[in-house]
């Protein structure tokens, strides 16, 4: 694609090529990431059967992961790892193609291609979009933490005896060890 002197949209999002790089635009620059690792699969697929089955027990909405088009302004589309959209706001679903406005939750798993975008780039835009919750997970740090919206910036949610509980998913807390442990079964069945 060549560069161009106007903002990227969406639009302009539909013509990358489909060659198996993750393409974003935040703030109308378009982004080229990789395809995720193995690593970061065996932690999106373990955290997905976690967070979805508790999801789908109590009916509260809907987990998608990527590739899943979010749409929060012409010129910010972004795909995160994961995310939550509550029931009652699923209307946010456009044609069952994409998201067209802030999910509930989304999730960014870190990889060393995106370490900088997901912690700093992401982090700023999801807070001025008014996502309410944001989770980074790195697993090559082994650290799951949580961020609830407060006015117009995050604050990290503090674990209680080890443990983090979701403000936008009602009742959910989870255990970053546990979770890690069960990764590593994954990884080594």
């Amino acid at each position: 694609m060549s560069v161009q002197a106007r903002p990227y949209t969406y639009n302009d999002l539909l013509q990358t090529p489909d060659d198996g790089n993750r393409y974003e635009i935040i703030d109308g620059v378009l982004l080229v990431a990789p395809a995720p690792n193995l690593d970061h699969q065996d932690i999106s697929l373990a955290l997905t059967r976690i967070v979805d089955a508790y999801v789908r027990r109590h009916r509260l909405g809907r987990m998608y992961y990527a590739p899943v088009d979010v749409r929060l302004s012409p010129h910010d589309i972004v795909e995160p790892d994961l995310l939550f959209i509550r029931r009652d706001r699923l209307d946010i679903i456009d044609s069952r193609k994409y998201v067209m406005g802030p999910p509930d939750l989304p999730v960014e798993i870190i990889s060393p291609t995106s370490r900088k975008i997901d912690q700093e780039r992401k982090f700023a835009l999801y807070a001025r979009s008014g996502v309410p919750e944001y989770w980074l997970l790195d697993g090559v740090n082994r650290s799951l933490r949580m961020f609830r919206l407060d006015g117009d910036r995050y604050l990290a949610v503090e674990p209680t005896e080890g443990r983090l509980e979701s403000t936008v998913i009602p009742g959910l807390v989870l255990d970053p060890a546990a979770l890690f442990a069960e990764i590593d079964d994954l990884v080594s069945e």
